[in-house]
């Protein structure tokens, strides 16, 4: 049984309901470069100043064990991100990208068991989200790309050992390469909207690569273009009429906000009406197909990521807003139609 504390003034109710995972340790982790850890940390805590003017429920996660993240990591890595973070300094576990610290490993153990808390307690939610979470760049033996460990790999293993029919629609800035490498030929479906030139990190997310196996045909990479903005981003999601023919029991959302506007790693042109939408369709798409939603907060490096998660927290919760004047470019939202009309041909038989 699972050791949780609910924090709200007003009576538990099962319908219309969101669960957040909250820790205050949450304000002072990041595993970014040095250079942008403060301004990651600054979005968690002012997101946590935006949602609660929400009416949410607050969920305290129990940290996962050592025996937990050895379901998706070789050892050999857990065993090097456990001996550099009892070193009295800053380094990195990558070429230098993903930052060790004094006890960090701790924060990990946080930090994944914040998904295994979500599972447990989905069952009481409609939706909850996870507001430092969303690691999908490592693999089973690599930690890259500000991800030390992969949390949304961990959910994956966890609720498919569970018997559920798992989803996932991932939407950042960078393509969740560690995801697609460890289920590609898994019957999980995964969606991928991110920034895509072929060079743009981490390189990955051909649109041919389309699953193999038991996994053939449920992978679906849709790259934007650099600059692609709420346009495009409208017609990618286009694809989510495919998790509707899927019936997953659990849907999971991957929210990165990095690709809003502002962000300080540039790479597309969204604003926060984007995130919003996300949260509204797949909130919808829920209910049609009676699923829990677990949702993950991703990456964002920038002044518009909060109100982005924020944003995208309101979509989940019904309601729909456009807060920023929406931004468009004809060229790439053509592009982008005729990338997804090209993945809706090519459906395995199960989801035509």
């Amino acid at each position: 049984m699972v050791n949780l504390t609910l924090r709200r003034e007003t009576k538990l109710t099962y319908g219309d309901s969101l669960g957040i995972v909250w820790d205050e340790r949450f304000r002072e982790i990041s595993f970014s470069h040095p250079m942008i850890r403060d301004v990651s940390k600054s979005r968690i805590v002012r997101f946590r100043e935006l949602v609660s003017t929400l009416n949410v429920y607050f969920i305290s996660p129990k940290p996962a064990t050592y025996e937990d993240l050895l379901e998706v990591h070789d050892e050999s890595l857990l065993r090097k991100i456990k001996e550099v973070s009892s070193l009295p300094y800053i380094g990195f576990l990558d070429s230098g990208d993903t930052v060790h610290y004094p006890g960090m490993f701790d924060d990990i153990l946080l930090v994944a068991g914040s998904t295994l808390t979500a599972i447990f307690m989905s069952r009481f939610f409609d939706s909850i989200y996870i507001p430092l979470g969303g690691f999908h760049h490592a693999t089973r033996s690599r930690s890259m790309g500000f991800c030390p460990i992969n949390d949304v790999n961990l959910a994956i293993s966890r609720l498919m050992k569970m018997g559920e029919r798992v989803a996932l629609v991932d939407v950042d800035a960078h393509h969740a390469n560690g995801v697609e490498e460890m289920f590609y030929d898994k019957p999980v479906l995964k969606i991928n909207i991110f920034a895509y030139d072929g060079k743009f990190f981490p390189g990955t997310g051909d649109y041919r690569r389309r699953g193999k196996g038991e996994g053939t045909g449920y992978n679906f990479n849709v790259g934007l273009p650099l600059g692609s903005a709420d346009d495009s981003f409208q017609e990618a999601l286009r694809l989510l009429d495919v998790v509707e023919d899927f019936k997953p029991s659990v849907l999971l959302v991957v929210a990165g906000v990095d690709g809003h506007k502002d962000d300080g790693l540039k790479s597309l042109n969204l604003t926060t009406n984007s995130f919003n939408l996300l949260g509204l369709k797949v909130s919808r798409l829920a209910r049609r197909v009676n699923a829990r939603i677990i949702s993950f907060g991703g990456g964002g490096y920038g002044p518009g990521s909060a109100p982005s998660m924020f944003s995208f927290v309101k979509g989940l919760m019904g309601n729909r807003s456009e807060d920023e004047m929406p931004t468009q470019d004809e060229e790439k939202k053509a592009y982008v139609k005729k990338l997804v009309d090209l993945l809706l041909e090519r459906l395995p038989s199960s989801l035509e």
